[in-house]
């Protein structure tokens, strides 16, 4: 090798790592950068979704006869469910839960709502539930003055 290949050799080893560590520090930024962003969009979806529940006036609850783990019960129900209820202007999810059965297994899971009215956002929560996959067994029940009601959602 000659002198200039030697040379060029040379600085070239000793600027990779530098450049290398530059990369990742540029990629940790961005990505740091974007978690900020996505979290302060949350945080107004949160604060968007509980000015409207505090407009609604109807608690109901969904109990849905199915054993599935909480993340799959929000992936499944409660997210699709309260963007539906949230854009039609009817309700919001508030929470769910999960009740344990015996041995450590899942009996059933709930969903709660805060819901605008008692006619169209029950039915409508109904409807939605049902094309998600309620399976049958699973009850919506809410109260009108100091009767408790229950409908079956499939």
């Amino acid at each position: 090798m000659n002198d200039f290949t030697s040379r060029l050799i040379d600085v070239l080893l000793e600027w990779i790592p530098i450049i290398f560590g530059f990369g990742v520090l540029v990629a940790f930024a961005v990505w740091f950068i974007r978690g900020i962003g996505r979290h302060q969009r949350e945080r107004q979806r949160r604060i968007a979704r509980s000015a409207l529940a505090a407009q609604m006036k109807h608690f109901a609850y969904a109990k849905i006869m199915e054993s599935i783990l909480p993340m799959a019960r929000a992936a499944k129900y409660e997210d699709p469910l309260s963007q539906a209820l949230e854009a039609a202007r009817l309700g919001v999810v508030t929470g769910g839960g999960t009740q344990m059965g015996e041995e450590d297994t899942i009996a059933w899971v709930g969903i709660d709502l805060a819901l605008a009215d008692l006619d169209g956002a029950v039915q409508f929560a109904r409807q939605r539930l049902r094309e998600l996959g309620a399976p049958a067994g699973s009850v919506l029940e809410y109260r009108v003055g100091e009767q408790q009601m229950s409908v079956e959602i499939v």
